[in-house]
């Protein structure tokens, strides 16, 4: 009997967990975890090298047992080791951590140049922080004077939703299952697969073989990327910031509010298609003709909306600071609106609920825009900044006004208010 191959993953978090490694292991893997968090370590090595993540589909919630697996923490010297053989054998090693600056601050460079000198035998890695040229990032970290023909890296595009879930009374009432007992944490994610992933550069000589079969490997991921990051991630914290005012917990909440399809579906088709659509049309992608795009679109809110996913609103609007950035999802999205000539009034209702948001917490932030141009700094171009900062601080006179208890549509109320 052969040997399975071995996949590494590299942070133990809801992607990782509930994706990677849930289909490495699925693909009969031999499936190897590195996480600095001991408690978890712990407890997975007590549950029988095995975890418990949660699928949400559109009617039920389905509890799946993964593993075995191996679990190790690399601040710990034996677990050090160990990892290191792992990466000297992988096939195919995921990086999935809160951000790249955690490839050097974590460590993750260190210990993949470690792992990975000497070896000859293909492999892949990939890097899934949600962050444009993730993977670009920690290849220049890894190999400064340029990766060998071997070892490959790969950006990734993944849309898949959730998170993890710590309330015991919502762990208790809708019967999902903790990460390992008593941990007091559960992962619930969505029933969704279709990842994107850079095509393995690798000649045929080298005869690699992904595990990961099921993902969608292309050439030029760039168009996905911009996808997720100025639609996907771009329309779910617009919604996220309007729901947080309207009081809602989750994601979900937004069943049956007009606001999901009249800002989200529209912001999307209008907003961010008004540019994408243009700009990617002209290349043949399916995603990128009007039928296409618009196929994308209700299919990504009818995800959004999953009754059974309980995404948490305060999980979407996390970080704001990070996702008002000038190059981020939703002011990115506005300035590649207007550079099309569509102005962006739905995303930019969005960027002056976050502000609103931000006023609770920091009462300093003032009441018109220019905390964004402080935040922007040098990186935005003073025309541009004008633009975007006109826009929200006209959508910022609509919020003021606004009280969701006496008018729950923030559409309506804009309209009425002469907004549209």
């Amino acid at each position: 009997m052969s040997r399975p191959v071995t996949f590494v993953g590299l942070g133990g978090g809801a992607i990782q967990l509930g994706l990677w490694a849930y289909y490495a292991h699925r693909q009969g893997c031999r499936v190897v975890i590195s996480e600095v968090d001991r408690a978890r370590v712990a407890g997975i090595r007590a549950n029988g090298n095995t975890y418990a993540i949660n699928i949400a589909h559109f009617d039920h919630i389905e509890p799946v047992t993964v593993g075995p697996v191996e679990v190790y923490d690399p601040s710990v010297p034996a677990d050090r080791v160990r990892l290191l053989e792992a990466v000297r054998e992988a096939n195919e090693i995921n990086t999935a951590v809160p951000s790249t600056a955690v490839y050097r601050k974590g460590g993750i460079d260190q210990l993949l140049r470690e792992g990975l000198a000497g070896r000859s035998a293909p492999v892949l890695i990939y890097a899934s922080e949600n962050q444009i040229g993730a993977a670009a990032q920690l290849r220049d970290l890894v190999y400064p004077e340029g990766a060998p023909a071997h070892v490959g890296f790969s950006e990734t595009v993944i849309e898949r939703m959730g998170g993890p879930q710590g309330d015991p009374a919502f762990i208790a009432a809708q019967r999902v299952a903790e990460i390992t007992p008593g941990c007091g944490a559960a992962l619930l994610v969505e029933d969704f697969d279709s990842i994107v992933v850079e095509k393995p550069p690798f000649a045929p000589e080298l005869g690699f073989s992904t595990s990961f079969g099921r993902f969608r490997a292309v050439e030029h991921i760039g168009m996905y990327e911009e996808l997720k990051l100025l639609g996907h991630n771009a329309v779910h914290f617009l919604l996220g910031c309007v729901g947080k005012l309207k009081g809602y917990t989750y994601m979900s909440d937004f069943n049956g509010d007009p606001d999901t399809d009249l800002l989200g579906l529209d912001a999307l088709i209008l907003e961010t298609g008004g540019w994408f659509r243009s700009q990617y049309g002209p290349a043949g992608a399916e995603v990128a003709t009007d039928d296409g795009f618009r196929t994308w679109a209700a299919q990504l809110m009818r995800r959004i909306v999953n009754p059974h996913l309980f995404d948490l609103v305060d999980r979407i609007i996390r970080d704001p600071e990070r996702k008002l950035a000038w190059n981020d999802r939703i002011i990115g999205t506005m300035r590649r609106a207007l550079a099309a000539g569509v102005v962006p009034k739905r995303y930019a209702l969005g960027t002056a609920a976050a502000l609103v948001l931000l006023r609770r917490t920091a009462p300093d932030v003032p009441r018109d825009a220019s905390w964004l141009a402080g935040l922007w700094g040098d990186a935005a171009d003073p025309g541009e900044r004008e633009n975007v900062v006109t826009c929200v601080e006209a959508a910022g006179e609509v919020l003021g006004a606004w009280d969701p208890s006496v008018h729950p549509s923030l559409h309506a109320f804009a309209r009425r208010a002469g907004y549209w």
